[in-house]
């Protein structure tokens, strides 16, 4: 039953649709519940739920946050947050400095190699976004370095590429404390992402659970039945409940569609919702 889709994006982070459109194209499709969690903000839910109930879709208030994990981004989601928690700028907001510091590296690199990306004006073109990696990328498509937002990171922008810069994250335990104190679930996302070891993926798992996290995201864009069920039982052992999110960023990643994923593998039922929220 393809009712919700718990791991959606706006152009306020990565996306390319606004929080209206985003919440427009769910009514369209048929979806009971969304979720908007753009990375590091929240500045897109108040528009999506004004737009949700223009449309009768229920519009979760959220964000993905990156964490550190040996060298390694594990991202954590958060659901029914209080946007107005007085607890989420000062971190947010160290989040973005840090990144616009990444940014002006990012630029000074790639102007060496003949590349120029003037960061106001890019930021005038994405307005009211974060900018990161995914914008350098859309430049790169549109320079004719790259036949894709997925080719850019692959060959230049991901961890081991010439342009990519690691910037500083959270742990596991300060994010899942951060989404708490504003009245969130924690939810690790697309644990398959990481290419963990069996014991690396163990522990986090263990540390997980210890530091209050709620939910994995055992339903996610090309993941097939036999890792869907390795999933499920992880979170069976660890006391997780499992959500589902296809990780939409509309045009910008156009092989992943809204509450279905890549191949239609995606449907999760509202029950997936209802669950977290009385874990």
């Amino acid at each position: 039953m393809r009712e919700i889709d718990l791991h959606v994006h706006t152009n306020i982070s990565d996306g390319s649709e606004s929080p209206t459109e985003t919440v427009r194209y769910a009514h369209e499709l048929g979806l009971r519940a969304i979720a908007i969690t753009d990375h590091d903000s929240v500045n897109g839910v108040a528009e999506a739920q004004r737009a949700g109930k223009e449309f009768g879709v229920e519009v979760v208030a959220g964000m993905e946050l990156g964490c550190g994990w040996y060298g390694r981004e594990v991202h954590m989601l958060g659901y029914d947050l209080d946007i107005h928690s007085k607890k989420l700028p000062p971190v947010l907001d160290w989040i973005v400095r840090d990144r616009d510091e990444r940014n002006r590296k990012m630029v000074d690199m790639l102007a060496r190699d003949g590349l120029y990306i003037d960061l106001d004006e890019l930021q005038a073109k994405h307005p009211g976004s974060t900018i990161g990696r995914p914008h350098f990328a859309l430049c790169m498509v549109e320079a004719g370095i790259a036949e894709s937002v997925q080719d850019a990171f692959e060959r230049f922008l991901d961890p081991g590429c010439k342009y990519y810069i690691r910037r500083h994250f959270l742990s596991v335990e300060d994010a899942a404390g951060l989404i708490r104190s504003a009245g969130g679930k924690p939810v690790i996302a697309h644990p398959r992402q990481y290419k963990l070891t069996p014991e690396r993926f163990t522990e986090l798992m263990e540390r997980a659970r210890a530091c209050g996290v709620a939910g994995l995201e055992c339903y996610y864009s090309g993941y097939g039945p036999e890792v869907v069920a390795e999933y499920l039982a992880a979170a069976k052992k660890y006391g997780f409940c499992p959500t589902a999110g296809s990780d939409w960023h509309g045009k910008n990643k156009p092989h992943i569609h809204l509450g279905s994923g890549i191949n239609g593998e995606l449907s999760a039922p509202y029950e997936l919702l209802v669950n977290l929220r009385n874990s």
